[in-house]
């Protein structure tokens, strides 16, 4: 009796640990999507093609809102005057809805003994992706001379696949992918699965070859 009482004591306390059992373990948890904010100051007359580009291409990537321009002019300057950052202004929307980036809000402001030197603020709603909080880096990746603590009484500083999360966060290319947002839903990206479907490859219209594995002859 008293062995099938430990038998049944054993299978409860056993029942009571599972994978889903949070511990330090699993406590990990999936890369994480936070709100940001872009902000950056450029010289008016430095804004040229290219870094328009550079700040489309970070927009599109990060951008969750819509971006202000705000282009300063001295109302005192006889070469910074209120025309010139107006027409200045109208040349950044320009370039940038050649880049894609339309949802754009732009503005003038004058801005007394700033002197012959304009200046255009540039700022837009942005997210981006991280390991979850308190989620650190194994030990040993940093410094191959560190090493798992032996005591199993002592939580380590992070959780089983936090590594894999945090290096994940810095590569995504775009990280409202993780919210299952834009690239999954579009008619492109259906396009693309069908091609891959029918053998015709992921970008081309045109089937693929067949493969045909190599043969050797003998003599």
């Amino acid at each position: 009796m008293q062995r099938i009482l430990l038998a049944l004591s054993v299978m409860l306390f056993l029942s009571g640990c599972s994978v889903q059992s949070e511990t330090w373990v699993n406590q990990g948890g999936r890369a994480q999507v936070s709100e940001d904010q872009f902000t950056d100051t450029f010289e008016t007359a430095k804004l040229d093609a290219g870094m328009i580009q550079a700040i489309s291409n970070d927009y599109d990537r990060f951008g969750n809102g819509t971006m202000q321009v705000v282009v300063s002019y001295d109302p005192q300057s006889k070469t910074n005057h209120l025309a010139k950052a107006q027409q200045a202004l109208e040349n950044i929307r320009q370039r940038l809805a050649r880049n894609g980036v339309r949802d754009v809000k732009g503005a003038v402001s004058a801005i007394s003994g700033s002197g012959d030197v304009s200046t255009t603020l540039m700022t837009f709603p942005a997210l981006t992706a991280a390991a979850p909080k308190g989620c650190g880096m194994m030990p040993g990746y940093a410094d191959p001379s560190e090493d798992i603590p032996n005591d199993t009484n002592i939580k380590p500083p992070y959780g089983y696949g936090c590594t894999i999360e945090t290096l994940l966060a810095k590569q995504l290319a775009r990280p409202s992918d993780l919210m299952g947002r834009r690239g999954f839903e579009t008619n492109a990206d259906g396009r693309r699965a069908e091609r891959v479907l029918s053998g015709r490859g992921y970008y081309s219209d045109k089937a693929n070859t067949k493969l045909e594995g190599e043969s050797t002859e003998g003599r």
